[in-house]
């Protein structure tokens, strides 16, 4: 895969979850509730939400980081792919164990299995060899 496809992958992919894992921890009670889900103000279930958002969003930098450094695009794009394809996953367990969460939580399974394959889908590209170098005399 070339190197624009590449960036804008992780870079997309970084984007997004770093607004997911920004919401999650500055602005929990908002960020359940925008997804439908009720969020009663408990101190413990605000502060699960806030690491879990953390997290997330250190996810998020990291991809970012990937698609601007080219040393670190396969590390990101394997960030990328587990934490998104987990949690897609996550979702269609729920699904099929808990019913259906909502068109909204739906949409986000479905942004996340896509975001998750492409960042999987670079993982799968060959890396292109170095360019060999000559060594000029002295």
């Amino acid at each position: 895969m070339t190197a624009l496809p590449q960036r804008l992958v992780l870079t997309v992919s970084g984007l997004v979850i770093v607004l997911v894992g920004a919401a999650g921890t500055f602005a929990p009670v908002w960020f359940r509730e925008a997804g439908g889900v009720p969020m009663p103000s408990d101190a413990g279930l605000l502060s699960e939400t806030r690491a879990a958002g953390a997290l997330v969003l250190a996810a998020g930098v990291f991809l970012i980081i990937g698609g601007l450094v080219p040393r670190h695009a396969r590390p990101a794009a394997a960030v990328g792919a587990v934490v998104y394809l987990v949690t897609a996953v996550s979702r269609l367990l729920s699904l099929a164990v808990d019913g259906s969460p909502g068109s909204g939580l739906l949409f986000a399974a479905a942004v996340e299995s896509a975001l998750g394959l492409a960042c999987a889908a670079l993982l799968m590209t060959r890396r292109s060899a170095p360019v060999p170098t000559r060594r000029l005399p002295t």
